[in-house]
């Protein structure tokens, strides 16, 4: 198994603006309930911690949602993209990598990242408590 990434070292990376993790209130039924924002590092408000859970959470539901239709529409065609461990999100000013433990960053455009290294490094934050 592979080590945990701390969530901290995100901001070691450059270009990582800010970072939040977050989990189900009640777990299993992430898709009807609220998410509750464990923890946000970096350069950003409460407020904009909150909307980048939200948002991500948002989004995430919705992938996971396209990739579920797409794997049983076609199981056995190996061109079908499952299981999803992350999806990201560009803008003008800033962009958004989310993976599907519930963790995302913020990044600021101007700075040429890795996405592939990141989402790697994103994806072993144990986002479990």
């Amino acid at each position: 198994m592979s080590e945990p990434f701390p969530f901290s070292s995100l901001l070691d990376i450059d270009g990582v603006i800010g970072a939040v993790r977050w989990r189900e209130t009640v777990p299993g039924k992430g898709a009807i309930t609220p998410p509750f924002l464990t923890e946000y590092i970096g350069d950003i408000s409460e407020d904009r911690a909150e909307r980048l859970m939200a948002h991500s959470e948002a989004g995430g539901l919705g992938v996971m949602g396209i990739s579920q239709l797409s794997y049983h529409r076609a199981v056995d065609d190996p061109s079908v993209v499952y299981p999803l461990d992350a999806f990201y999100l560009h803008s003008r000013q800033g962009s958004v990598v989310c993976t599907i433990n519930r963790v995302s960053a913020l990044i600021d455009n101007n700075v040429n990242i890795d996405i592939q290294s990141l989402i790697s490094k994103m994806v072993l934050v144990d986002n479990r408590s």
